[in-house]
């Protein structure tokens, strides 16, 4: 189930479809029309994609005053538009509201965490600023993406994908170039190398003051590790 900062990935790519369908549904209305700014419309409708067809709808019924052929499909992919949208509006919202409610009641209890550290005890306000060493010393830190798991660039600059990066039990950075991992117990949180357990860093991970690690997922963090074999 997806936490309230999982939602957040998605609403992009509900926006992204409204606005391809209601680009479909309004080249289907210029091409039928042939209208002579079908450019102009349909950049404006991509900018603006509610905007732009009401002033098209506008400048057609009110200012361009011709009589024109229903478009069939037209208007039912404009409607899919709008409630792909109005969904994304919802999960958006919902999104903020849960995650508002989240640091109230964190603040209120006393577990909201605005401290975090790293392996090495030191502090950060934001825990993506919390980087990560692997066991000869070496230091990367983190650059959140949108629909991956971001990157993680080490000390001579050089970009690791995220879907590559762990982290071992003993907090220590491993980056599997090679996929050779397997899923732990058919998990897709941990995975083994036959010998050692790692955990995914598809979530951010940040140490507690007494050197406990979290995953970060908003106000559903959880501890790291804490299972019985």
């Amino acid at each position: 189930m997806l936490g309230a900062s999982g939602y957040l990935y998605i609403v992009p790519v509900l926006r992204f479809f409204a606005t391809l369908l209601m680009l479909i549904s309004t080249y289907k209305v210029l091409k039928v029309r042939q209208d002579s700014h079908k450019g102009q419309w349909l950049l404006g409708v991509i900018v603006f994609p509610i905007l732009g067809r009401i002033a098209y709808e506008i400048y057609r019924r009110y200012m361009e005053k011709k009589e024109h052929p229903k478009v069939k499909g037209s208007t039912s992919l404009m409607v899919v538009s709008l409630f792909i949208r109005f969904i994304a509006v919802i999960l958006l919202v919902s999104s903020f509201i849960s995650m508002g409610a989240g640091f109230i009641r964190g603040e209120i209890t006393g577990e909201w965490v605005s401290t975090y550290y790293d392996l090495k005890g030191n502090q950060y306000s934001d825990v993506y600023d919390v980087p990560f060493y692997d066991k000869e010393g070496n230091r990367y830190t983190y650059e959140p993406e949108w629909f991956t798991s971001g990157t993680y660039t080490d000390q001579k600059g050089n970009k690791l994908d995220g879907d590559y990066a762990y982290i071992d039990e003993n907090g220590y950075f491993y980056y599997d170039k090679n996929n050779t991992l397997k899923p732990h117990n058919d998990s897709y949180d941990y995975y083994t190398d036959g010998e050692n357990l790692y955990y995914s860093l598809f979530f951010h991970v940040y140490w507690e003051e007494n050197g406990e690690m979290y995953a970060f997922g908003s106000k559903y963090d959880y501890k790291l590790f804490d299972f019985d074999e």
